[in-house]
This record gives structure tokens, C-alpha cells and sequence, in this order.
């Protein structure tokens, strides 16, 4: 389902007691921005931009697929090698490509030829696209020789608003690298069984409006997984997924994104394993209003490193996303039933984890949607090691929050329709050692702030893992 355009930024104010707005944001998403294709063409390719992750062991480099190895034994002609190259076209593939004079030619035309089912090969590599790639064949993969050695430029584009557009369900893409999209990286709409693994998306220039919106944003999909892979400088959200069901995000890399990852009105994802670092915000789990599919929820994430997300907001003026405050963790939005465990969150200088819901009062347009659930409830946060979070608060942050910050902050806004005292509403908090708390009581004007964790040391049911598979 094409998402419509975001509700306007998150605000918080206390009227006539402090004049103080806060305003917090909250992610990418929905798609203001999807279709921008004025990028210019003269972005580098320099693989290395980024700081390289400071903790934890890198788990995201991809197996290199068999893809482009020389010939062995005795050379005799092959008609289904490319001439350009020599390279025999591997056993398992039913079409290879080689880059040539006409790369979209090449690559777009062997998509097109493909049945469902086949496997299309990409060899060693630069092609050069000016234009988008389309799959809608249904359980084809794409692969390429591997993510240092297949590179898809898209540089000099100019037609079309992203890299590669998924059409077609069982699509898997696999072991190759996007670069300087001007609009999204890779998308698929409204697809089933989508699988992105061990692919990068990548924009060199940091900071850059020029760069695309998102790396891989799948949209109405039932059953995602993102795996071993990468993206670096999206303006918008890195590693993004909407109003979808049956997700699993693990052993990827986002960093110097404005969101490195974000769940959107989405239910059923795991994620773990997934090292965050260097965006403006980690990881972002909410719901919006005015989007098809309402009431996401249940994501459970664990041993994610979710670091130093300290980074300027590049995101496009007026946008949602361009006021988001540098140095958040995870933000969870509207959204219930979520579970943090056993993620190391630590350097993120606003708050390890910022909880809010959506409300009116607070400077957000009317949802003008009776079945929108505008409250976070039900969130267990447990078993986490937070460590030098809060730090330096960004504005306005500072004001609401103090400074130093807590590690984990709600707004205190209840659902006046939910039983009084309802553990089930109640977002728990759980053995996060010395991981510090404020209720900031946006609802009752910041008139109420709390740091007792009393009232919030509880426990909820653990959620479910999906199959690694």
C-alpha cells in the first residue's frame, strides 16, 4: 500500500507554565519524500564513508555468492559467457549479466526474460543505471558476485524514483551494493516474502539532502527479511519497514542515517543483532494515523547495539523526520506490546529510550480516525545495559528532562478509556541495572515529573521470536 504523506512533527508544550516546546519528531516514514529524483549526479562512490561500529563484532559482511570466478580447467567457447569478461555463467544461475556498453539494457532486459522461479547473476563489477531496475517476476533472485564486488551506480539517474522497484512476491536480492540513489534504494510494494540479504545501500556524501530517502523500504508487505546487510547516509530511515506483518531485521549495519532503522505501524518483527550507530536516532517503533494499516505492534528487539546515534539531522526542511532530536536510542510512538531486551544502548546523548504517545493537545494535527490508538501502553523494557545516555540532551529535551537526561523517559500520558490501574496497559520496566527513569507527565502540563521506578518495576509476558528462517 502507497503510505500517504506524515502527519507534521511531534511537539510538546506546557501552556503558560513554561513556554517550552518540546519538539520530538518522530521518524520517517509514511512517504512525503518517495518520489525525488533530483539528485544531480555528482555524488562519489567512496565505499567508506561512516565511522566504522566501535563495539561488538561486525556481523553484516554477506557470504560472497560463486558469481564471477574465473574458469578453471580448459577454456573452450562458452556462448552464454559474456564476451566482455570471459566469465562463465555459474551452475545454479539461469541468466548471468556482465557490466557492458548498456547496463540497463543488460540488466533490466535478463529481468524482464526471466520466468518465475530463476535466479538472475550478476558478475564482478560497476553498472552503471541511469535509470530503475524492475523485478515482477515472483520468486526470482537477484544476485550479485558480492557486496565489495557487484556495484549497481545510480549515479547519473535520472528516470524513475528508485534504484530497484519489487513487484513481483518471493523477490530475493542478495550480495551486491546500491549506490546514489536519488530516491529510495531498493522498494517493494505490497509484496509477500520479500527478502533483502547481504546488499548495501549507500550514499557517499554525509549529511547530504541530495542523498535518497530510505535504503530498503518494503510497504505493505507480509513476511520481510533483512539480513547481513547495510546502509549508509539515507535522509530519511536507513533500514525502514511499514505497515507490515511477519519481520525479521538481523545482523544488519545503519549508520550516518537520520532513523538507521524504523518499524512503522507494523506487527510481528523481530529484531536482533542489528548494530545502530552514528544516525540522529537508532531505532524507531510507532504508529501514525491516516495510514491503511493501524495499530502496529509486538516488536521484539534484542542484542541490537544501539550507540553514539548522536548525529545532525539532514533530513529534508518541513519534513517530520528534519526534527528529530540528534542523540536518541530507540523512541517507541503510539505503539503497544513492544519488548526491548538485552540491547546494549549506550553514547546516545538525548535518551536511551524515549516512550510517547500521539496526541492532539500536544501540537499534533487531529488523527481524524475514531480507531486510532493514540497511547503507548504495554511496553517491557527489560535486562538492557544502558550506559552514558543523557549526556548533553538536545534542545528542547534539556528543558523537559533535565540535564543529564534519564536513560529511559515517558511522557506519563495515559489512556482515559482504559480500566484504572490496568497492569496490561502499564510499560514496564525490568532489571536494566543502573538505567535511570523520568515520567515527564506531558499530560498533566510537566507538572507531575517522577523518577520513581515503583510504579513502572513490573513484567510482562515475553514475546515471541520469529523463525530464523
Amino acid at each position: 500500500m502507497k503510505s500517504p504523506g506524515r502527519p507534521p512533527l511531534l511537539s510538546f508544550a506546557r501552556a503558560g507554565v513554561t513556554g517550552l516546546a518540546l519538539t520530538l519528531s518522530l521518524g520517517a516514514c509514511g512517504g512525503d519524500d518517495k518520489g525525488d529524483t533530483d539528485g544531480d549526479g555528482t555524488i562519489g562512490t567512496d565505499t567508506t564513508v561512516g565511522t566504522e561500529p566501535t563495539a561488538g563484532t561486525d556481523a553484516t559482511d554477506a557470504t560472497d555468492g560463486t558469481a564471477g570466478t574465473e574458469p578453471t580447467g580448459t577454456d573452450t567457447e562458452d556462448t552464454s559467457a559474456p564476451a566482455t569478461t570471459g566469465e562463465e555463467m555459474p551452475a545454479d544461475c539461469d541468466a548471468f549479466v556482465s557490466p557492458s556498453d548498456d547496463d540497463v539494457a543488460a540488466l533490466q532486459g535478463a529481468l524482464l526474460d526471466a520466468a518465475d522461479g530463476d535466479i538472475v547473476c550478476m558478475a564482478e563489477g560497476l553498472f552503471e543505471l541511469n535509470t530503475e531496475i524492475s523485478i515482477s517476476a515472483n520468486n526470482l533472485t537477484l544476485r550479485g558476485a558480492g557486496r565489495e564486488q557487484t556495484i549497481l551506480d545510480f549515479s547519473t539517474q535520472d528516470l524513475g524514483a528508485n534504484g530497484i522497484k519489487i513487484s513481483g512476491d518471493g523477490v530475493t536480492v542478495q550480495n551486491f551494493t546500491v549506490r546514489e540513489t536519488p530516491g529510495d534504494g531498493i522498494r517493494g510494494d505490497d509484496v509477500a516474502d520479500i527478502t533483502f540479504d547481504g546488499v548495501s545501500v549507500e550514499w557517499a556524501a554525509k549529511e547530504s539532502l541530495e542523498s535518497g530517502a530510505y535504503g530498503f523500504y518494503p510497504v505493505g508487505c507480509t513476511g520481510v527479511v533483512i539480513r547481513n546487510s547495510r546502509v549508509i547516509g539515507a535522509r530519511d530511515a536507513g533500514i525502514y519497514v511499514g505497515q507490515s506483518s511477519n519481520i525479521l531485521v538481523e545482523d544488519n549495519e545503519a549508520y550516518d542515517n537520520v532513523a538507521g532503522i524504523e518499524i512503522e505501524n507494523s506487527t510481528g518483527a523481530t529484531l536482533r543483532r542489528n548494530h545502530a550507530y552514528n544516525n540522529t536516532g537508532g531505532i524507531l517503533i510507532f504508529n501514525l494515523p491516516g495510514l491503511p494499516v493501524q495499530n502496529g505492534k509486538h516488536t521484539l528487539a534484542y542484542e541490537n547495539i544501539v550507540e553514539n546515534n548522536n548525529g545532525n539531522n539532514f533530513g529534508i526542511p518541513g519534513t517530520s523526520v528534519a526534527a528529530v532530536p540528534p542523540g536518541v536510542g530507540f523512541m517507541i510512538l503510539a505503539s503497544d506490546e513492544n519488548e526491548l531486551r538485552n540491547n546494549t544502548i549506550r553514547g546516545n546523548r538525548t535518551s536511551g529510550v524515549i516512550i510517547v504517545s500521539y496526541n492532539e493537545a500536544i501540537g499534533l494535527e487531529p488523527a481524524d480516525d475514531p480507531n486510532f490508538d493514540a497511547f503507548a501502553e504495554g511496553n517491557y523494557i527489560h535486562d538492557n545495559n544502558f550506559s552514558d545516555n543523557g549526556t548533553m540532551p538536545a534542545t528542547p529535551v534539556d528543558g523537559v528532562a533535565g540535564v543529564p537526561a534519564p536513560d529511559i523517559q515517558f511522557d506519563g500520558c495515559l489512556n482515559p478509556d482504559a480500566a484504572p490501574m490496568d497492569p496490561a496497559v502499564v510499560n514496564c520496566l525490568w532489571q536494566n541495572g543502573d538505567a535511570d527513569y523520568i515520567n515527564f507527565d506531558l499530560c498533566g502540563g510537566l507538572a507531575n515529573k517522577s523518577t520513581d521506578l515503583e510504579p513502572v518495576t513490573c513484567q510482562h509476558t515475553a514475546l515471541p521470536e520469529l523463525p530464523a528462517g
